[in-house]
């Protein structure tokens, strides 16, 4: 109880909690009327399963450094999304790329995110960097730039990340 309260208070519950996404995936497999009764049956097994994975399995991936690791795909609206967290064994830097794939399976776009060595946060789109982010420990400050590698703004990020913005860098 005391692990679920720190880790909802302070934001620390990191992982991927895979054996919460398998119940779910499979709960989600069903048609919608058997759906919605293994839902209200089962609502107990998630709180479970969260559970365990908050407490255990999460911290088991904490303490390993395998926290965010993993490869995931996922469709929606007709494309695909390949999406593949890493951590450097060399430098335990995390780089995160998501590839968007056409219904035809060809490339439409890859981003990646990705920690620096001088402790920054870089997103690059189809190759070009579009965004960073410094002094992270501090008062961070977003710097934006455009396709051609120009800087658009540099601004300090007190609340609220510039989401409209970012997503704006991405859509074509």
């Amino acid at each position: 109880m005391a692990c679920s309260i720190m880790a909802l208070s302070t934001g620390c519950a990191s992982g991927g909690f895979k054996l919460t996404r398998e119940y779910a995936g499979f709960v989600n497999k069903q048609n919608i009327i058997v759906r919605i009764i293994i839902y209200l049956l089962t609502g107990i097994i998630f709180a479970i399963t969260m559970l365990v994975d908050l407490v255990i399995f999460n911290t088991i991936d904490f303490w390993e450094g395998r926290v965010s690791q993993g490869t995931y795909e996922f469709n929606k609206d007709g494309k695909t999304f390949h999406v593949r967290h890493e951590i450097s064994p060399e430098n335990s830097l995390k780089r995160s790329t998501i590839e968007m794939f056409g219904v035809d399976k060809k490339p439409l776009q890859e981003v990646v995110l990705q920690e620096t060595p001088g402790g920054e946060i870089e997103m690059s789109v189809d190759g070009e960097l579009r965004a960073r982010v410094r002094n992270i420990g501090s008062l961070p400050v977003a710097s934006i730039f455009d396709r051609d590698g120009h800087l658009v703004s540099d601004t300090m990020i007190f609340a609220e990340a510039p989401i409209a913005t970012l997503t704006a860098l991405t859509a074509r």
